[in-house]
């Protein structure tokens, strides 16, 4: 399986070579895409447009990466020899993680209605609180985005981590994962091995998953919770709380506040040159991975991962490397990332999904601006939606109070794609932008300075952990 999804991400990069020159040069020249009308207008091909672009590569290609790499190459030369250290959470489960930094840790099973069994982690109280029951704080519910767990939560250090100072704060700490990753790859009838397990996207995540999560963490909470909790969702994870507050208007009365970072919902203007370059492909690349009957991947054990991963810890200038092409997907960073953490991050990032979560998200971007349910294709969008065309969701109806975040560097979720959600929801009680002008996509998780930039103002924002 490894091999067949290696050989599939070999072709992929061969396929959208051309594409990936052109994207880098529209979003140097901010120019709009061209539609499929015009190519048919102007007789154009690919490789006609290779050689027209041949001449630009280098003025277009190299800028970009010199901008990614250039603040970091002095020092990362500096360590060439320095080995990066060995950190023994890149090998710990989530919840040795909490338990090694000496906080209190509980697991948790939670049953979705269509049958996937997720696993819930908890932080019930701060560090060195002897009190081993109830009552808590109030719940705040961490939701991880694309090809992520709960791990993702928990890298940063304890001194300028989200989940560790909201439970030092006295809340009741709550990291779900989502169907398909390290820790819920399991159901009541089905088998990972099975095809039909992967049948899924963030669609079925939001209608099943997150109502399953919030009903399951305000029933163990109990009365500290008054019946509500707070979600914090990054990227993929506002995505899956908009769907389930869509799909149920009686799930948003179950939510105090709703904090979104680098929400992942209109995708129109994404920067990233390398989404840029597979997103017009991905009907085509979904049929590659169906002919080879895969259905999953970003997995950490994939031997894909593994290759990059023991080229990428090695050395400082080698993760300094590595880091500057994840800059590539994710924004330009200025000195927010920690290298230090990068053996860690790969230890746990990426944790697996579906192919089909993946390709949702690049339909998504080829939408436009609107928030869309997945395109199962003109007879499969008959079959679930009795239309030709998927279904744009309805964000009028998510009348919970949300709040949003979004990084000026950020390529994935641009400040252009968050403003036109901002103007879709009904009960938006502030737009925020991160004060740094290099904020980028994994800075909401890794950032440095996430003390002063992120987490205060977070803390700030959620009711008091005690209830009155």
């Amino acid at each position: 399986m490894s091999g067949r999804i290696s050989a599939l991400v070999c072709l992929t990069l061969i396929i959208a070579k051309v594409q990936l020159c052109w994207s880098l040069d529209l979003i140097r020249t901010n120019h709009p895409r061209p539609s499929h009308r015009q190519f048919q207008h102007d007789k154009l091909d690919y490789p006609w447009l290779a050689r027209q672009l041949l001449s630009q590569r280098v003025a277009n290609v190299v800028p970009l990466f010199d901008e990614v790499m250039t603040p970091f190459s002095a020092k990362a030369q500096k360590k060439d020899k320095t080995p990066l250290p060995d950190n023994p959470e890149a090998r710990m489960t989530s919840i040795e993680i909490i338990t090694g930094r000496g906080y209190p840790a509980e697991t948790y099973s939670v049953v979705t209605k269509d049958g996937y069994i997720l696993e819930l982690h908890r932080i019930p109280r701060g560090k060195g609180i002897i009190n081993s029951g109830p009552p808590y704080g109030k719940p705040v519910l961490l939701q991880h985005g694309f090809g992520g767990s709960s791990a993702d939560w928990l890298i940063s250090p304890t001194d300028r981590n989200l989940a560790f100072q909201l439970a030092d704060s006295g809340f009741d700490v709550w990291i779900s994962n989502a169907r398909g990753n390290t820790y819920s790859r399991k159901h009541q009838y089905l088998d990972p091995s099975e095809e039909a397990f992967w049948n899924f996207s963030w669609d079925e995540m939001g209608k099943y998953d997150i109502p399953a999560v919030v009903d399951f963490v305000l029933a163990q909470n109990g009365i500290a919770s008054d019946g509500k909790l707070s979600y914090i969702g990054y990227s993929m994870g506002a995505s899956m709380f908009f769907v389930a507050a869509i799909a149920d208007p009686h799930f948003n009365s179950k939510i105090q506040v709703m904090i979104a970072l680098g929400p992942a919902v209109s995708l129109a203007h994404i920067a990233s040159p390398v989404v840029r370059a597979i997103a017009p492909l991905i009907k085509y690349i979904e049929f590659v991975f169906r002919i080879l009957r895969v259905r999953n991947f970003m997995f950490n054990d994939m031997r894909l991962n593994k290759m990059r991963r023991s080229y990428c810890v090695q050395n400082y200038l080698r993760a300094a490397i590595c880091r500057n092409i994840l800059f590539l997907i994710v924004g330009h960073d200025n000195g927010h990332f920690d290298l230090n953490l990068l053996p860690v991050i790969d230890g746990h990032l990426p944790a697996g999904t579906s192919v089909r979560t993946g390709a949702h998200f690049a339909m998504n971007h080829n939408s436009g601006e609107t928030f869309s349910a997945y395109n199962y294709g003109y007879f499969g969008n008959l079959r679930h939606y009795g239309s030709l065309r998927p279904p744009s969701y309805d964000l009028s109806k998510v009348t919970t109070p949300v709040y949003l975040f979004y990084g000026s560097s950020d390529y994935l979720s641009t400040s252009e794609d968050v403003a036109w959600l901002s103007r879709q929801l009904p009960n938006l009680k502030e737009l925020i932008k991160v004060d740094d002008t290099h904020y980028n996509h994994f800075d909401f998780l890794w950032a440095k300075d996430n003390n002063r930039l992120l987490n205060s103002r977070i803390i700030s924002i959620l009711p008091p952990p005690a209830s009155a």
